[in-house]
């Protein structure tokens, strides 16, 4: 019969750098999102999105990007950090080009850095 064992211990010197990671001293990632909102309330595509129309939609789309934080950080184990956020408005065509109807829509992109927790020792 054969038999192999194997044990592995770490040594910590006081003051000692912790070893290298994949990541580098510092493991972070960065994760980009996208978001889309309607903005509601318009009757012909032709015509511009009243101010209320627009501040429920970039509003809705500033929740969805802190909700998003708070998911990327339960999901990862991490520390997540909102590091920007582009918010554009423009008119959307819905399914091919000849298709209607064209859909005033505000889109968010927001990139998150996670700093990932150390293991524990």
């Amino acid at each position: 019969m054969s038999f192999t064992a194997a044990s592995a211990q770490t040594i910590t010197a006081p003051d000692a750098a912790p070893p290298p990671s994949a990541f580098g001293a510092d493991p972070i990632i960065r994760i980009t999102t996208t978001f889309r909102a309607r903005i509601e309330g318009v009757a012909d595509p032709r015509d511009v999105p009243s101010a209320t129309a627009q501040d429920t939609a970039r509003r809705l789309i500033y929740n969805m990007a802190a909700n998003e934080c708070i998911v990327l950080a339960e999901y990862w184990k991490a520390e997540c950090r909102l590091s920007s956020l582009a918010v554009d408005a423009f008119v959307e065509t819905i399914g091919g080009l000849e298709a209607q109807p064209r859909v005033p829509s505000m889109f968010g992109t927001a990139i998150y850095e996670l700093r990932l927790a150390l293991p524990r020792r």
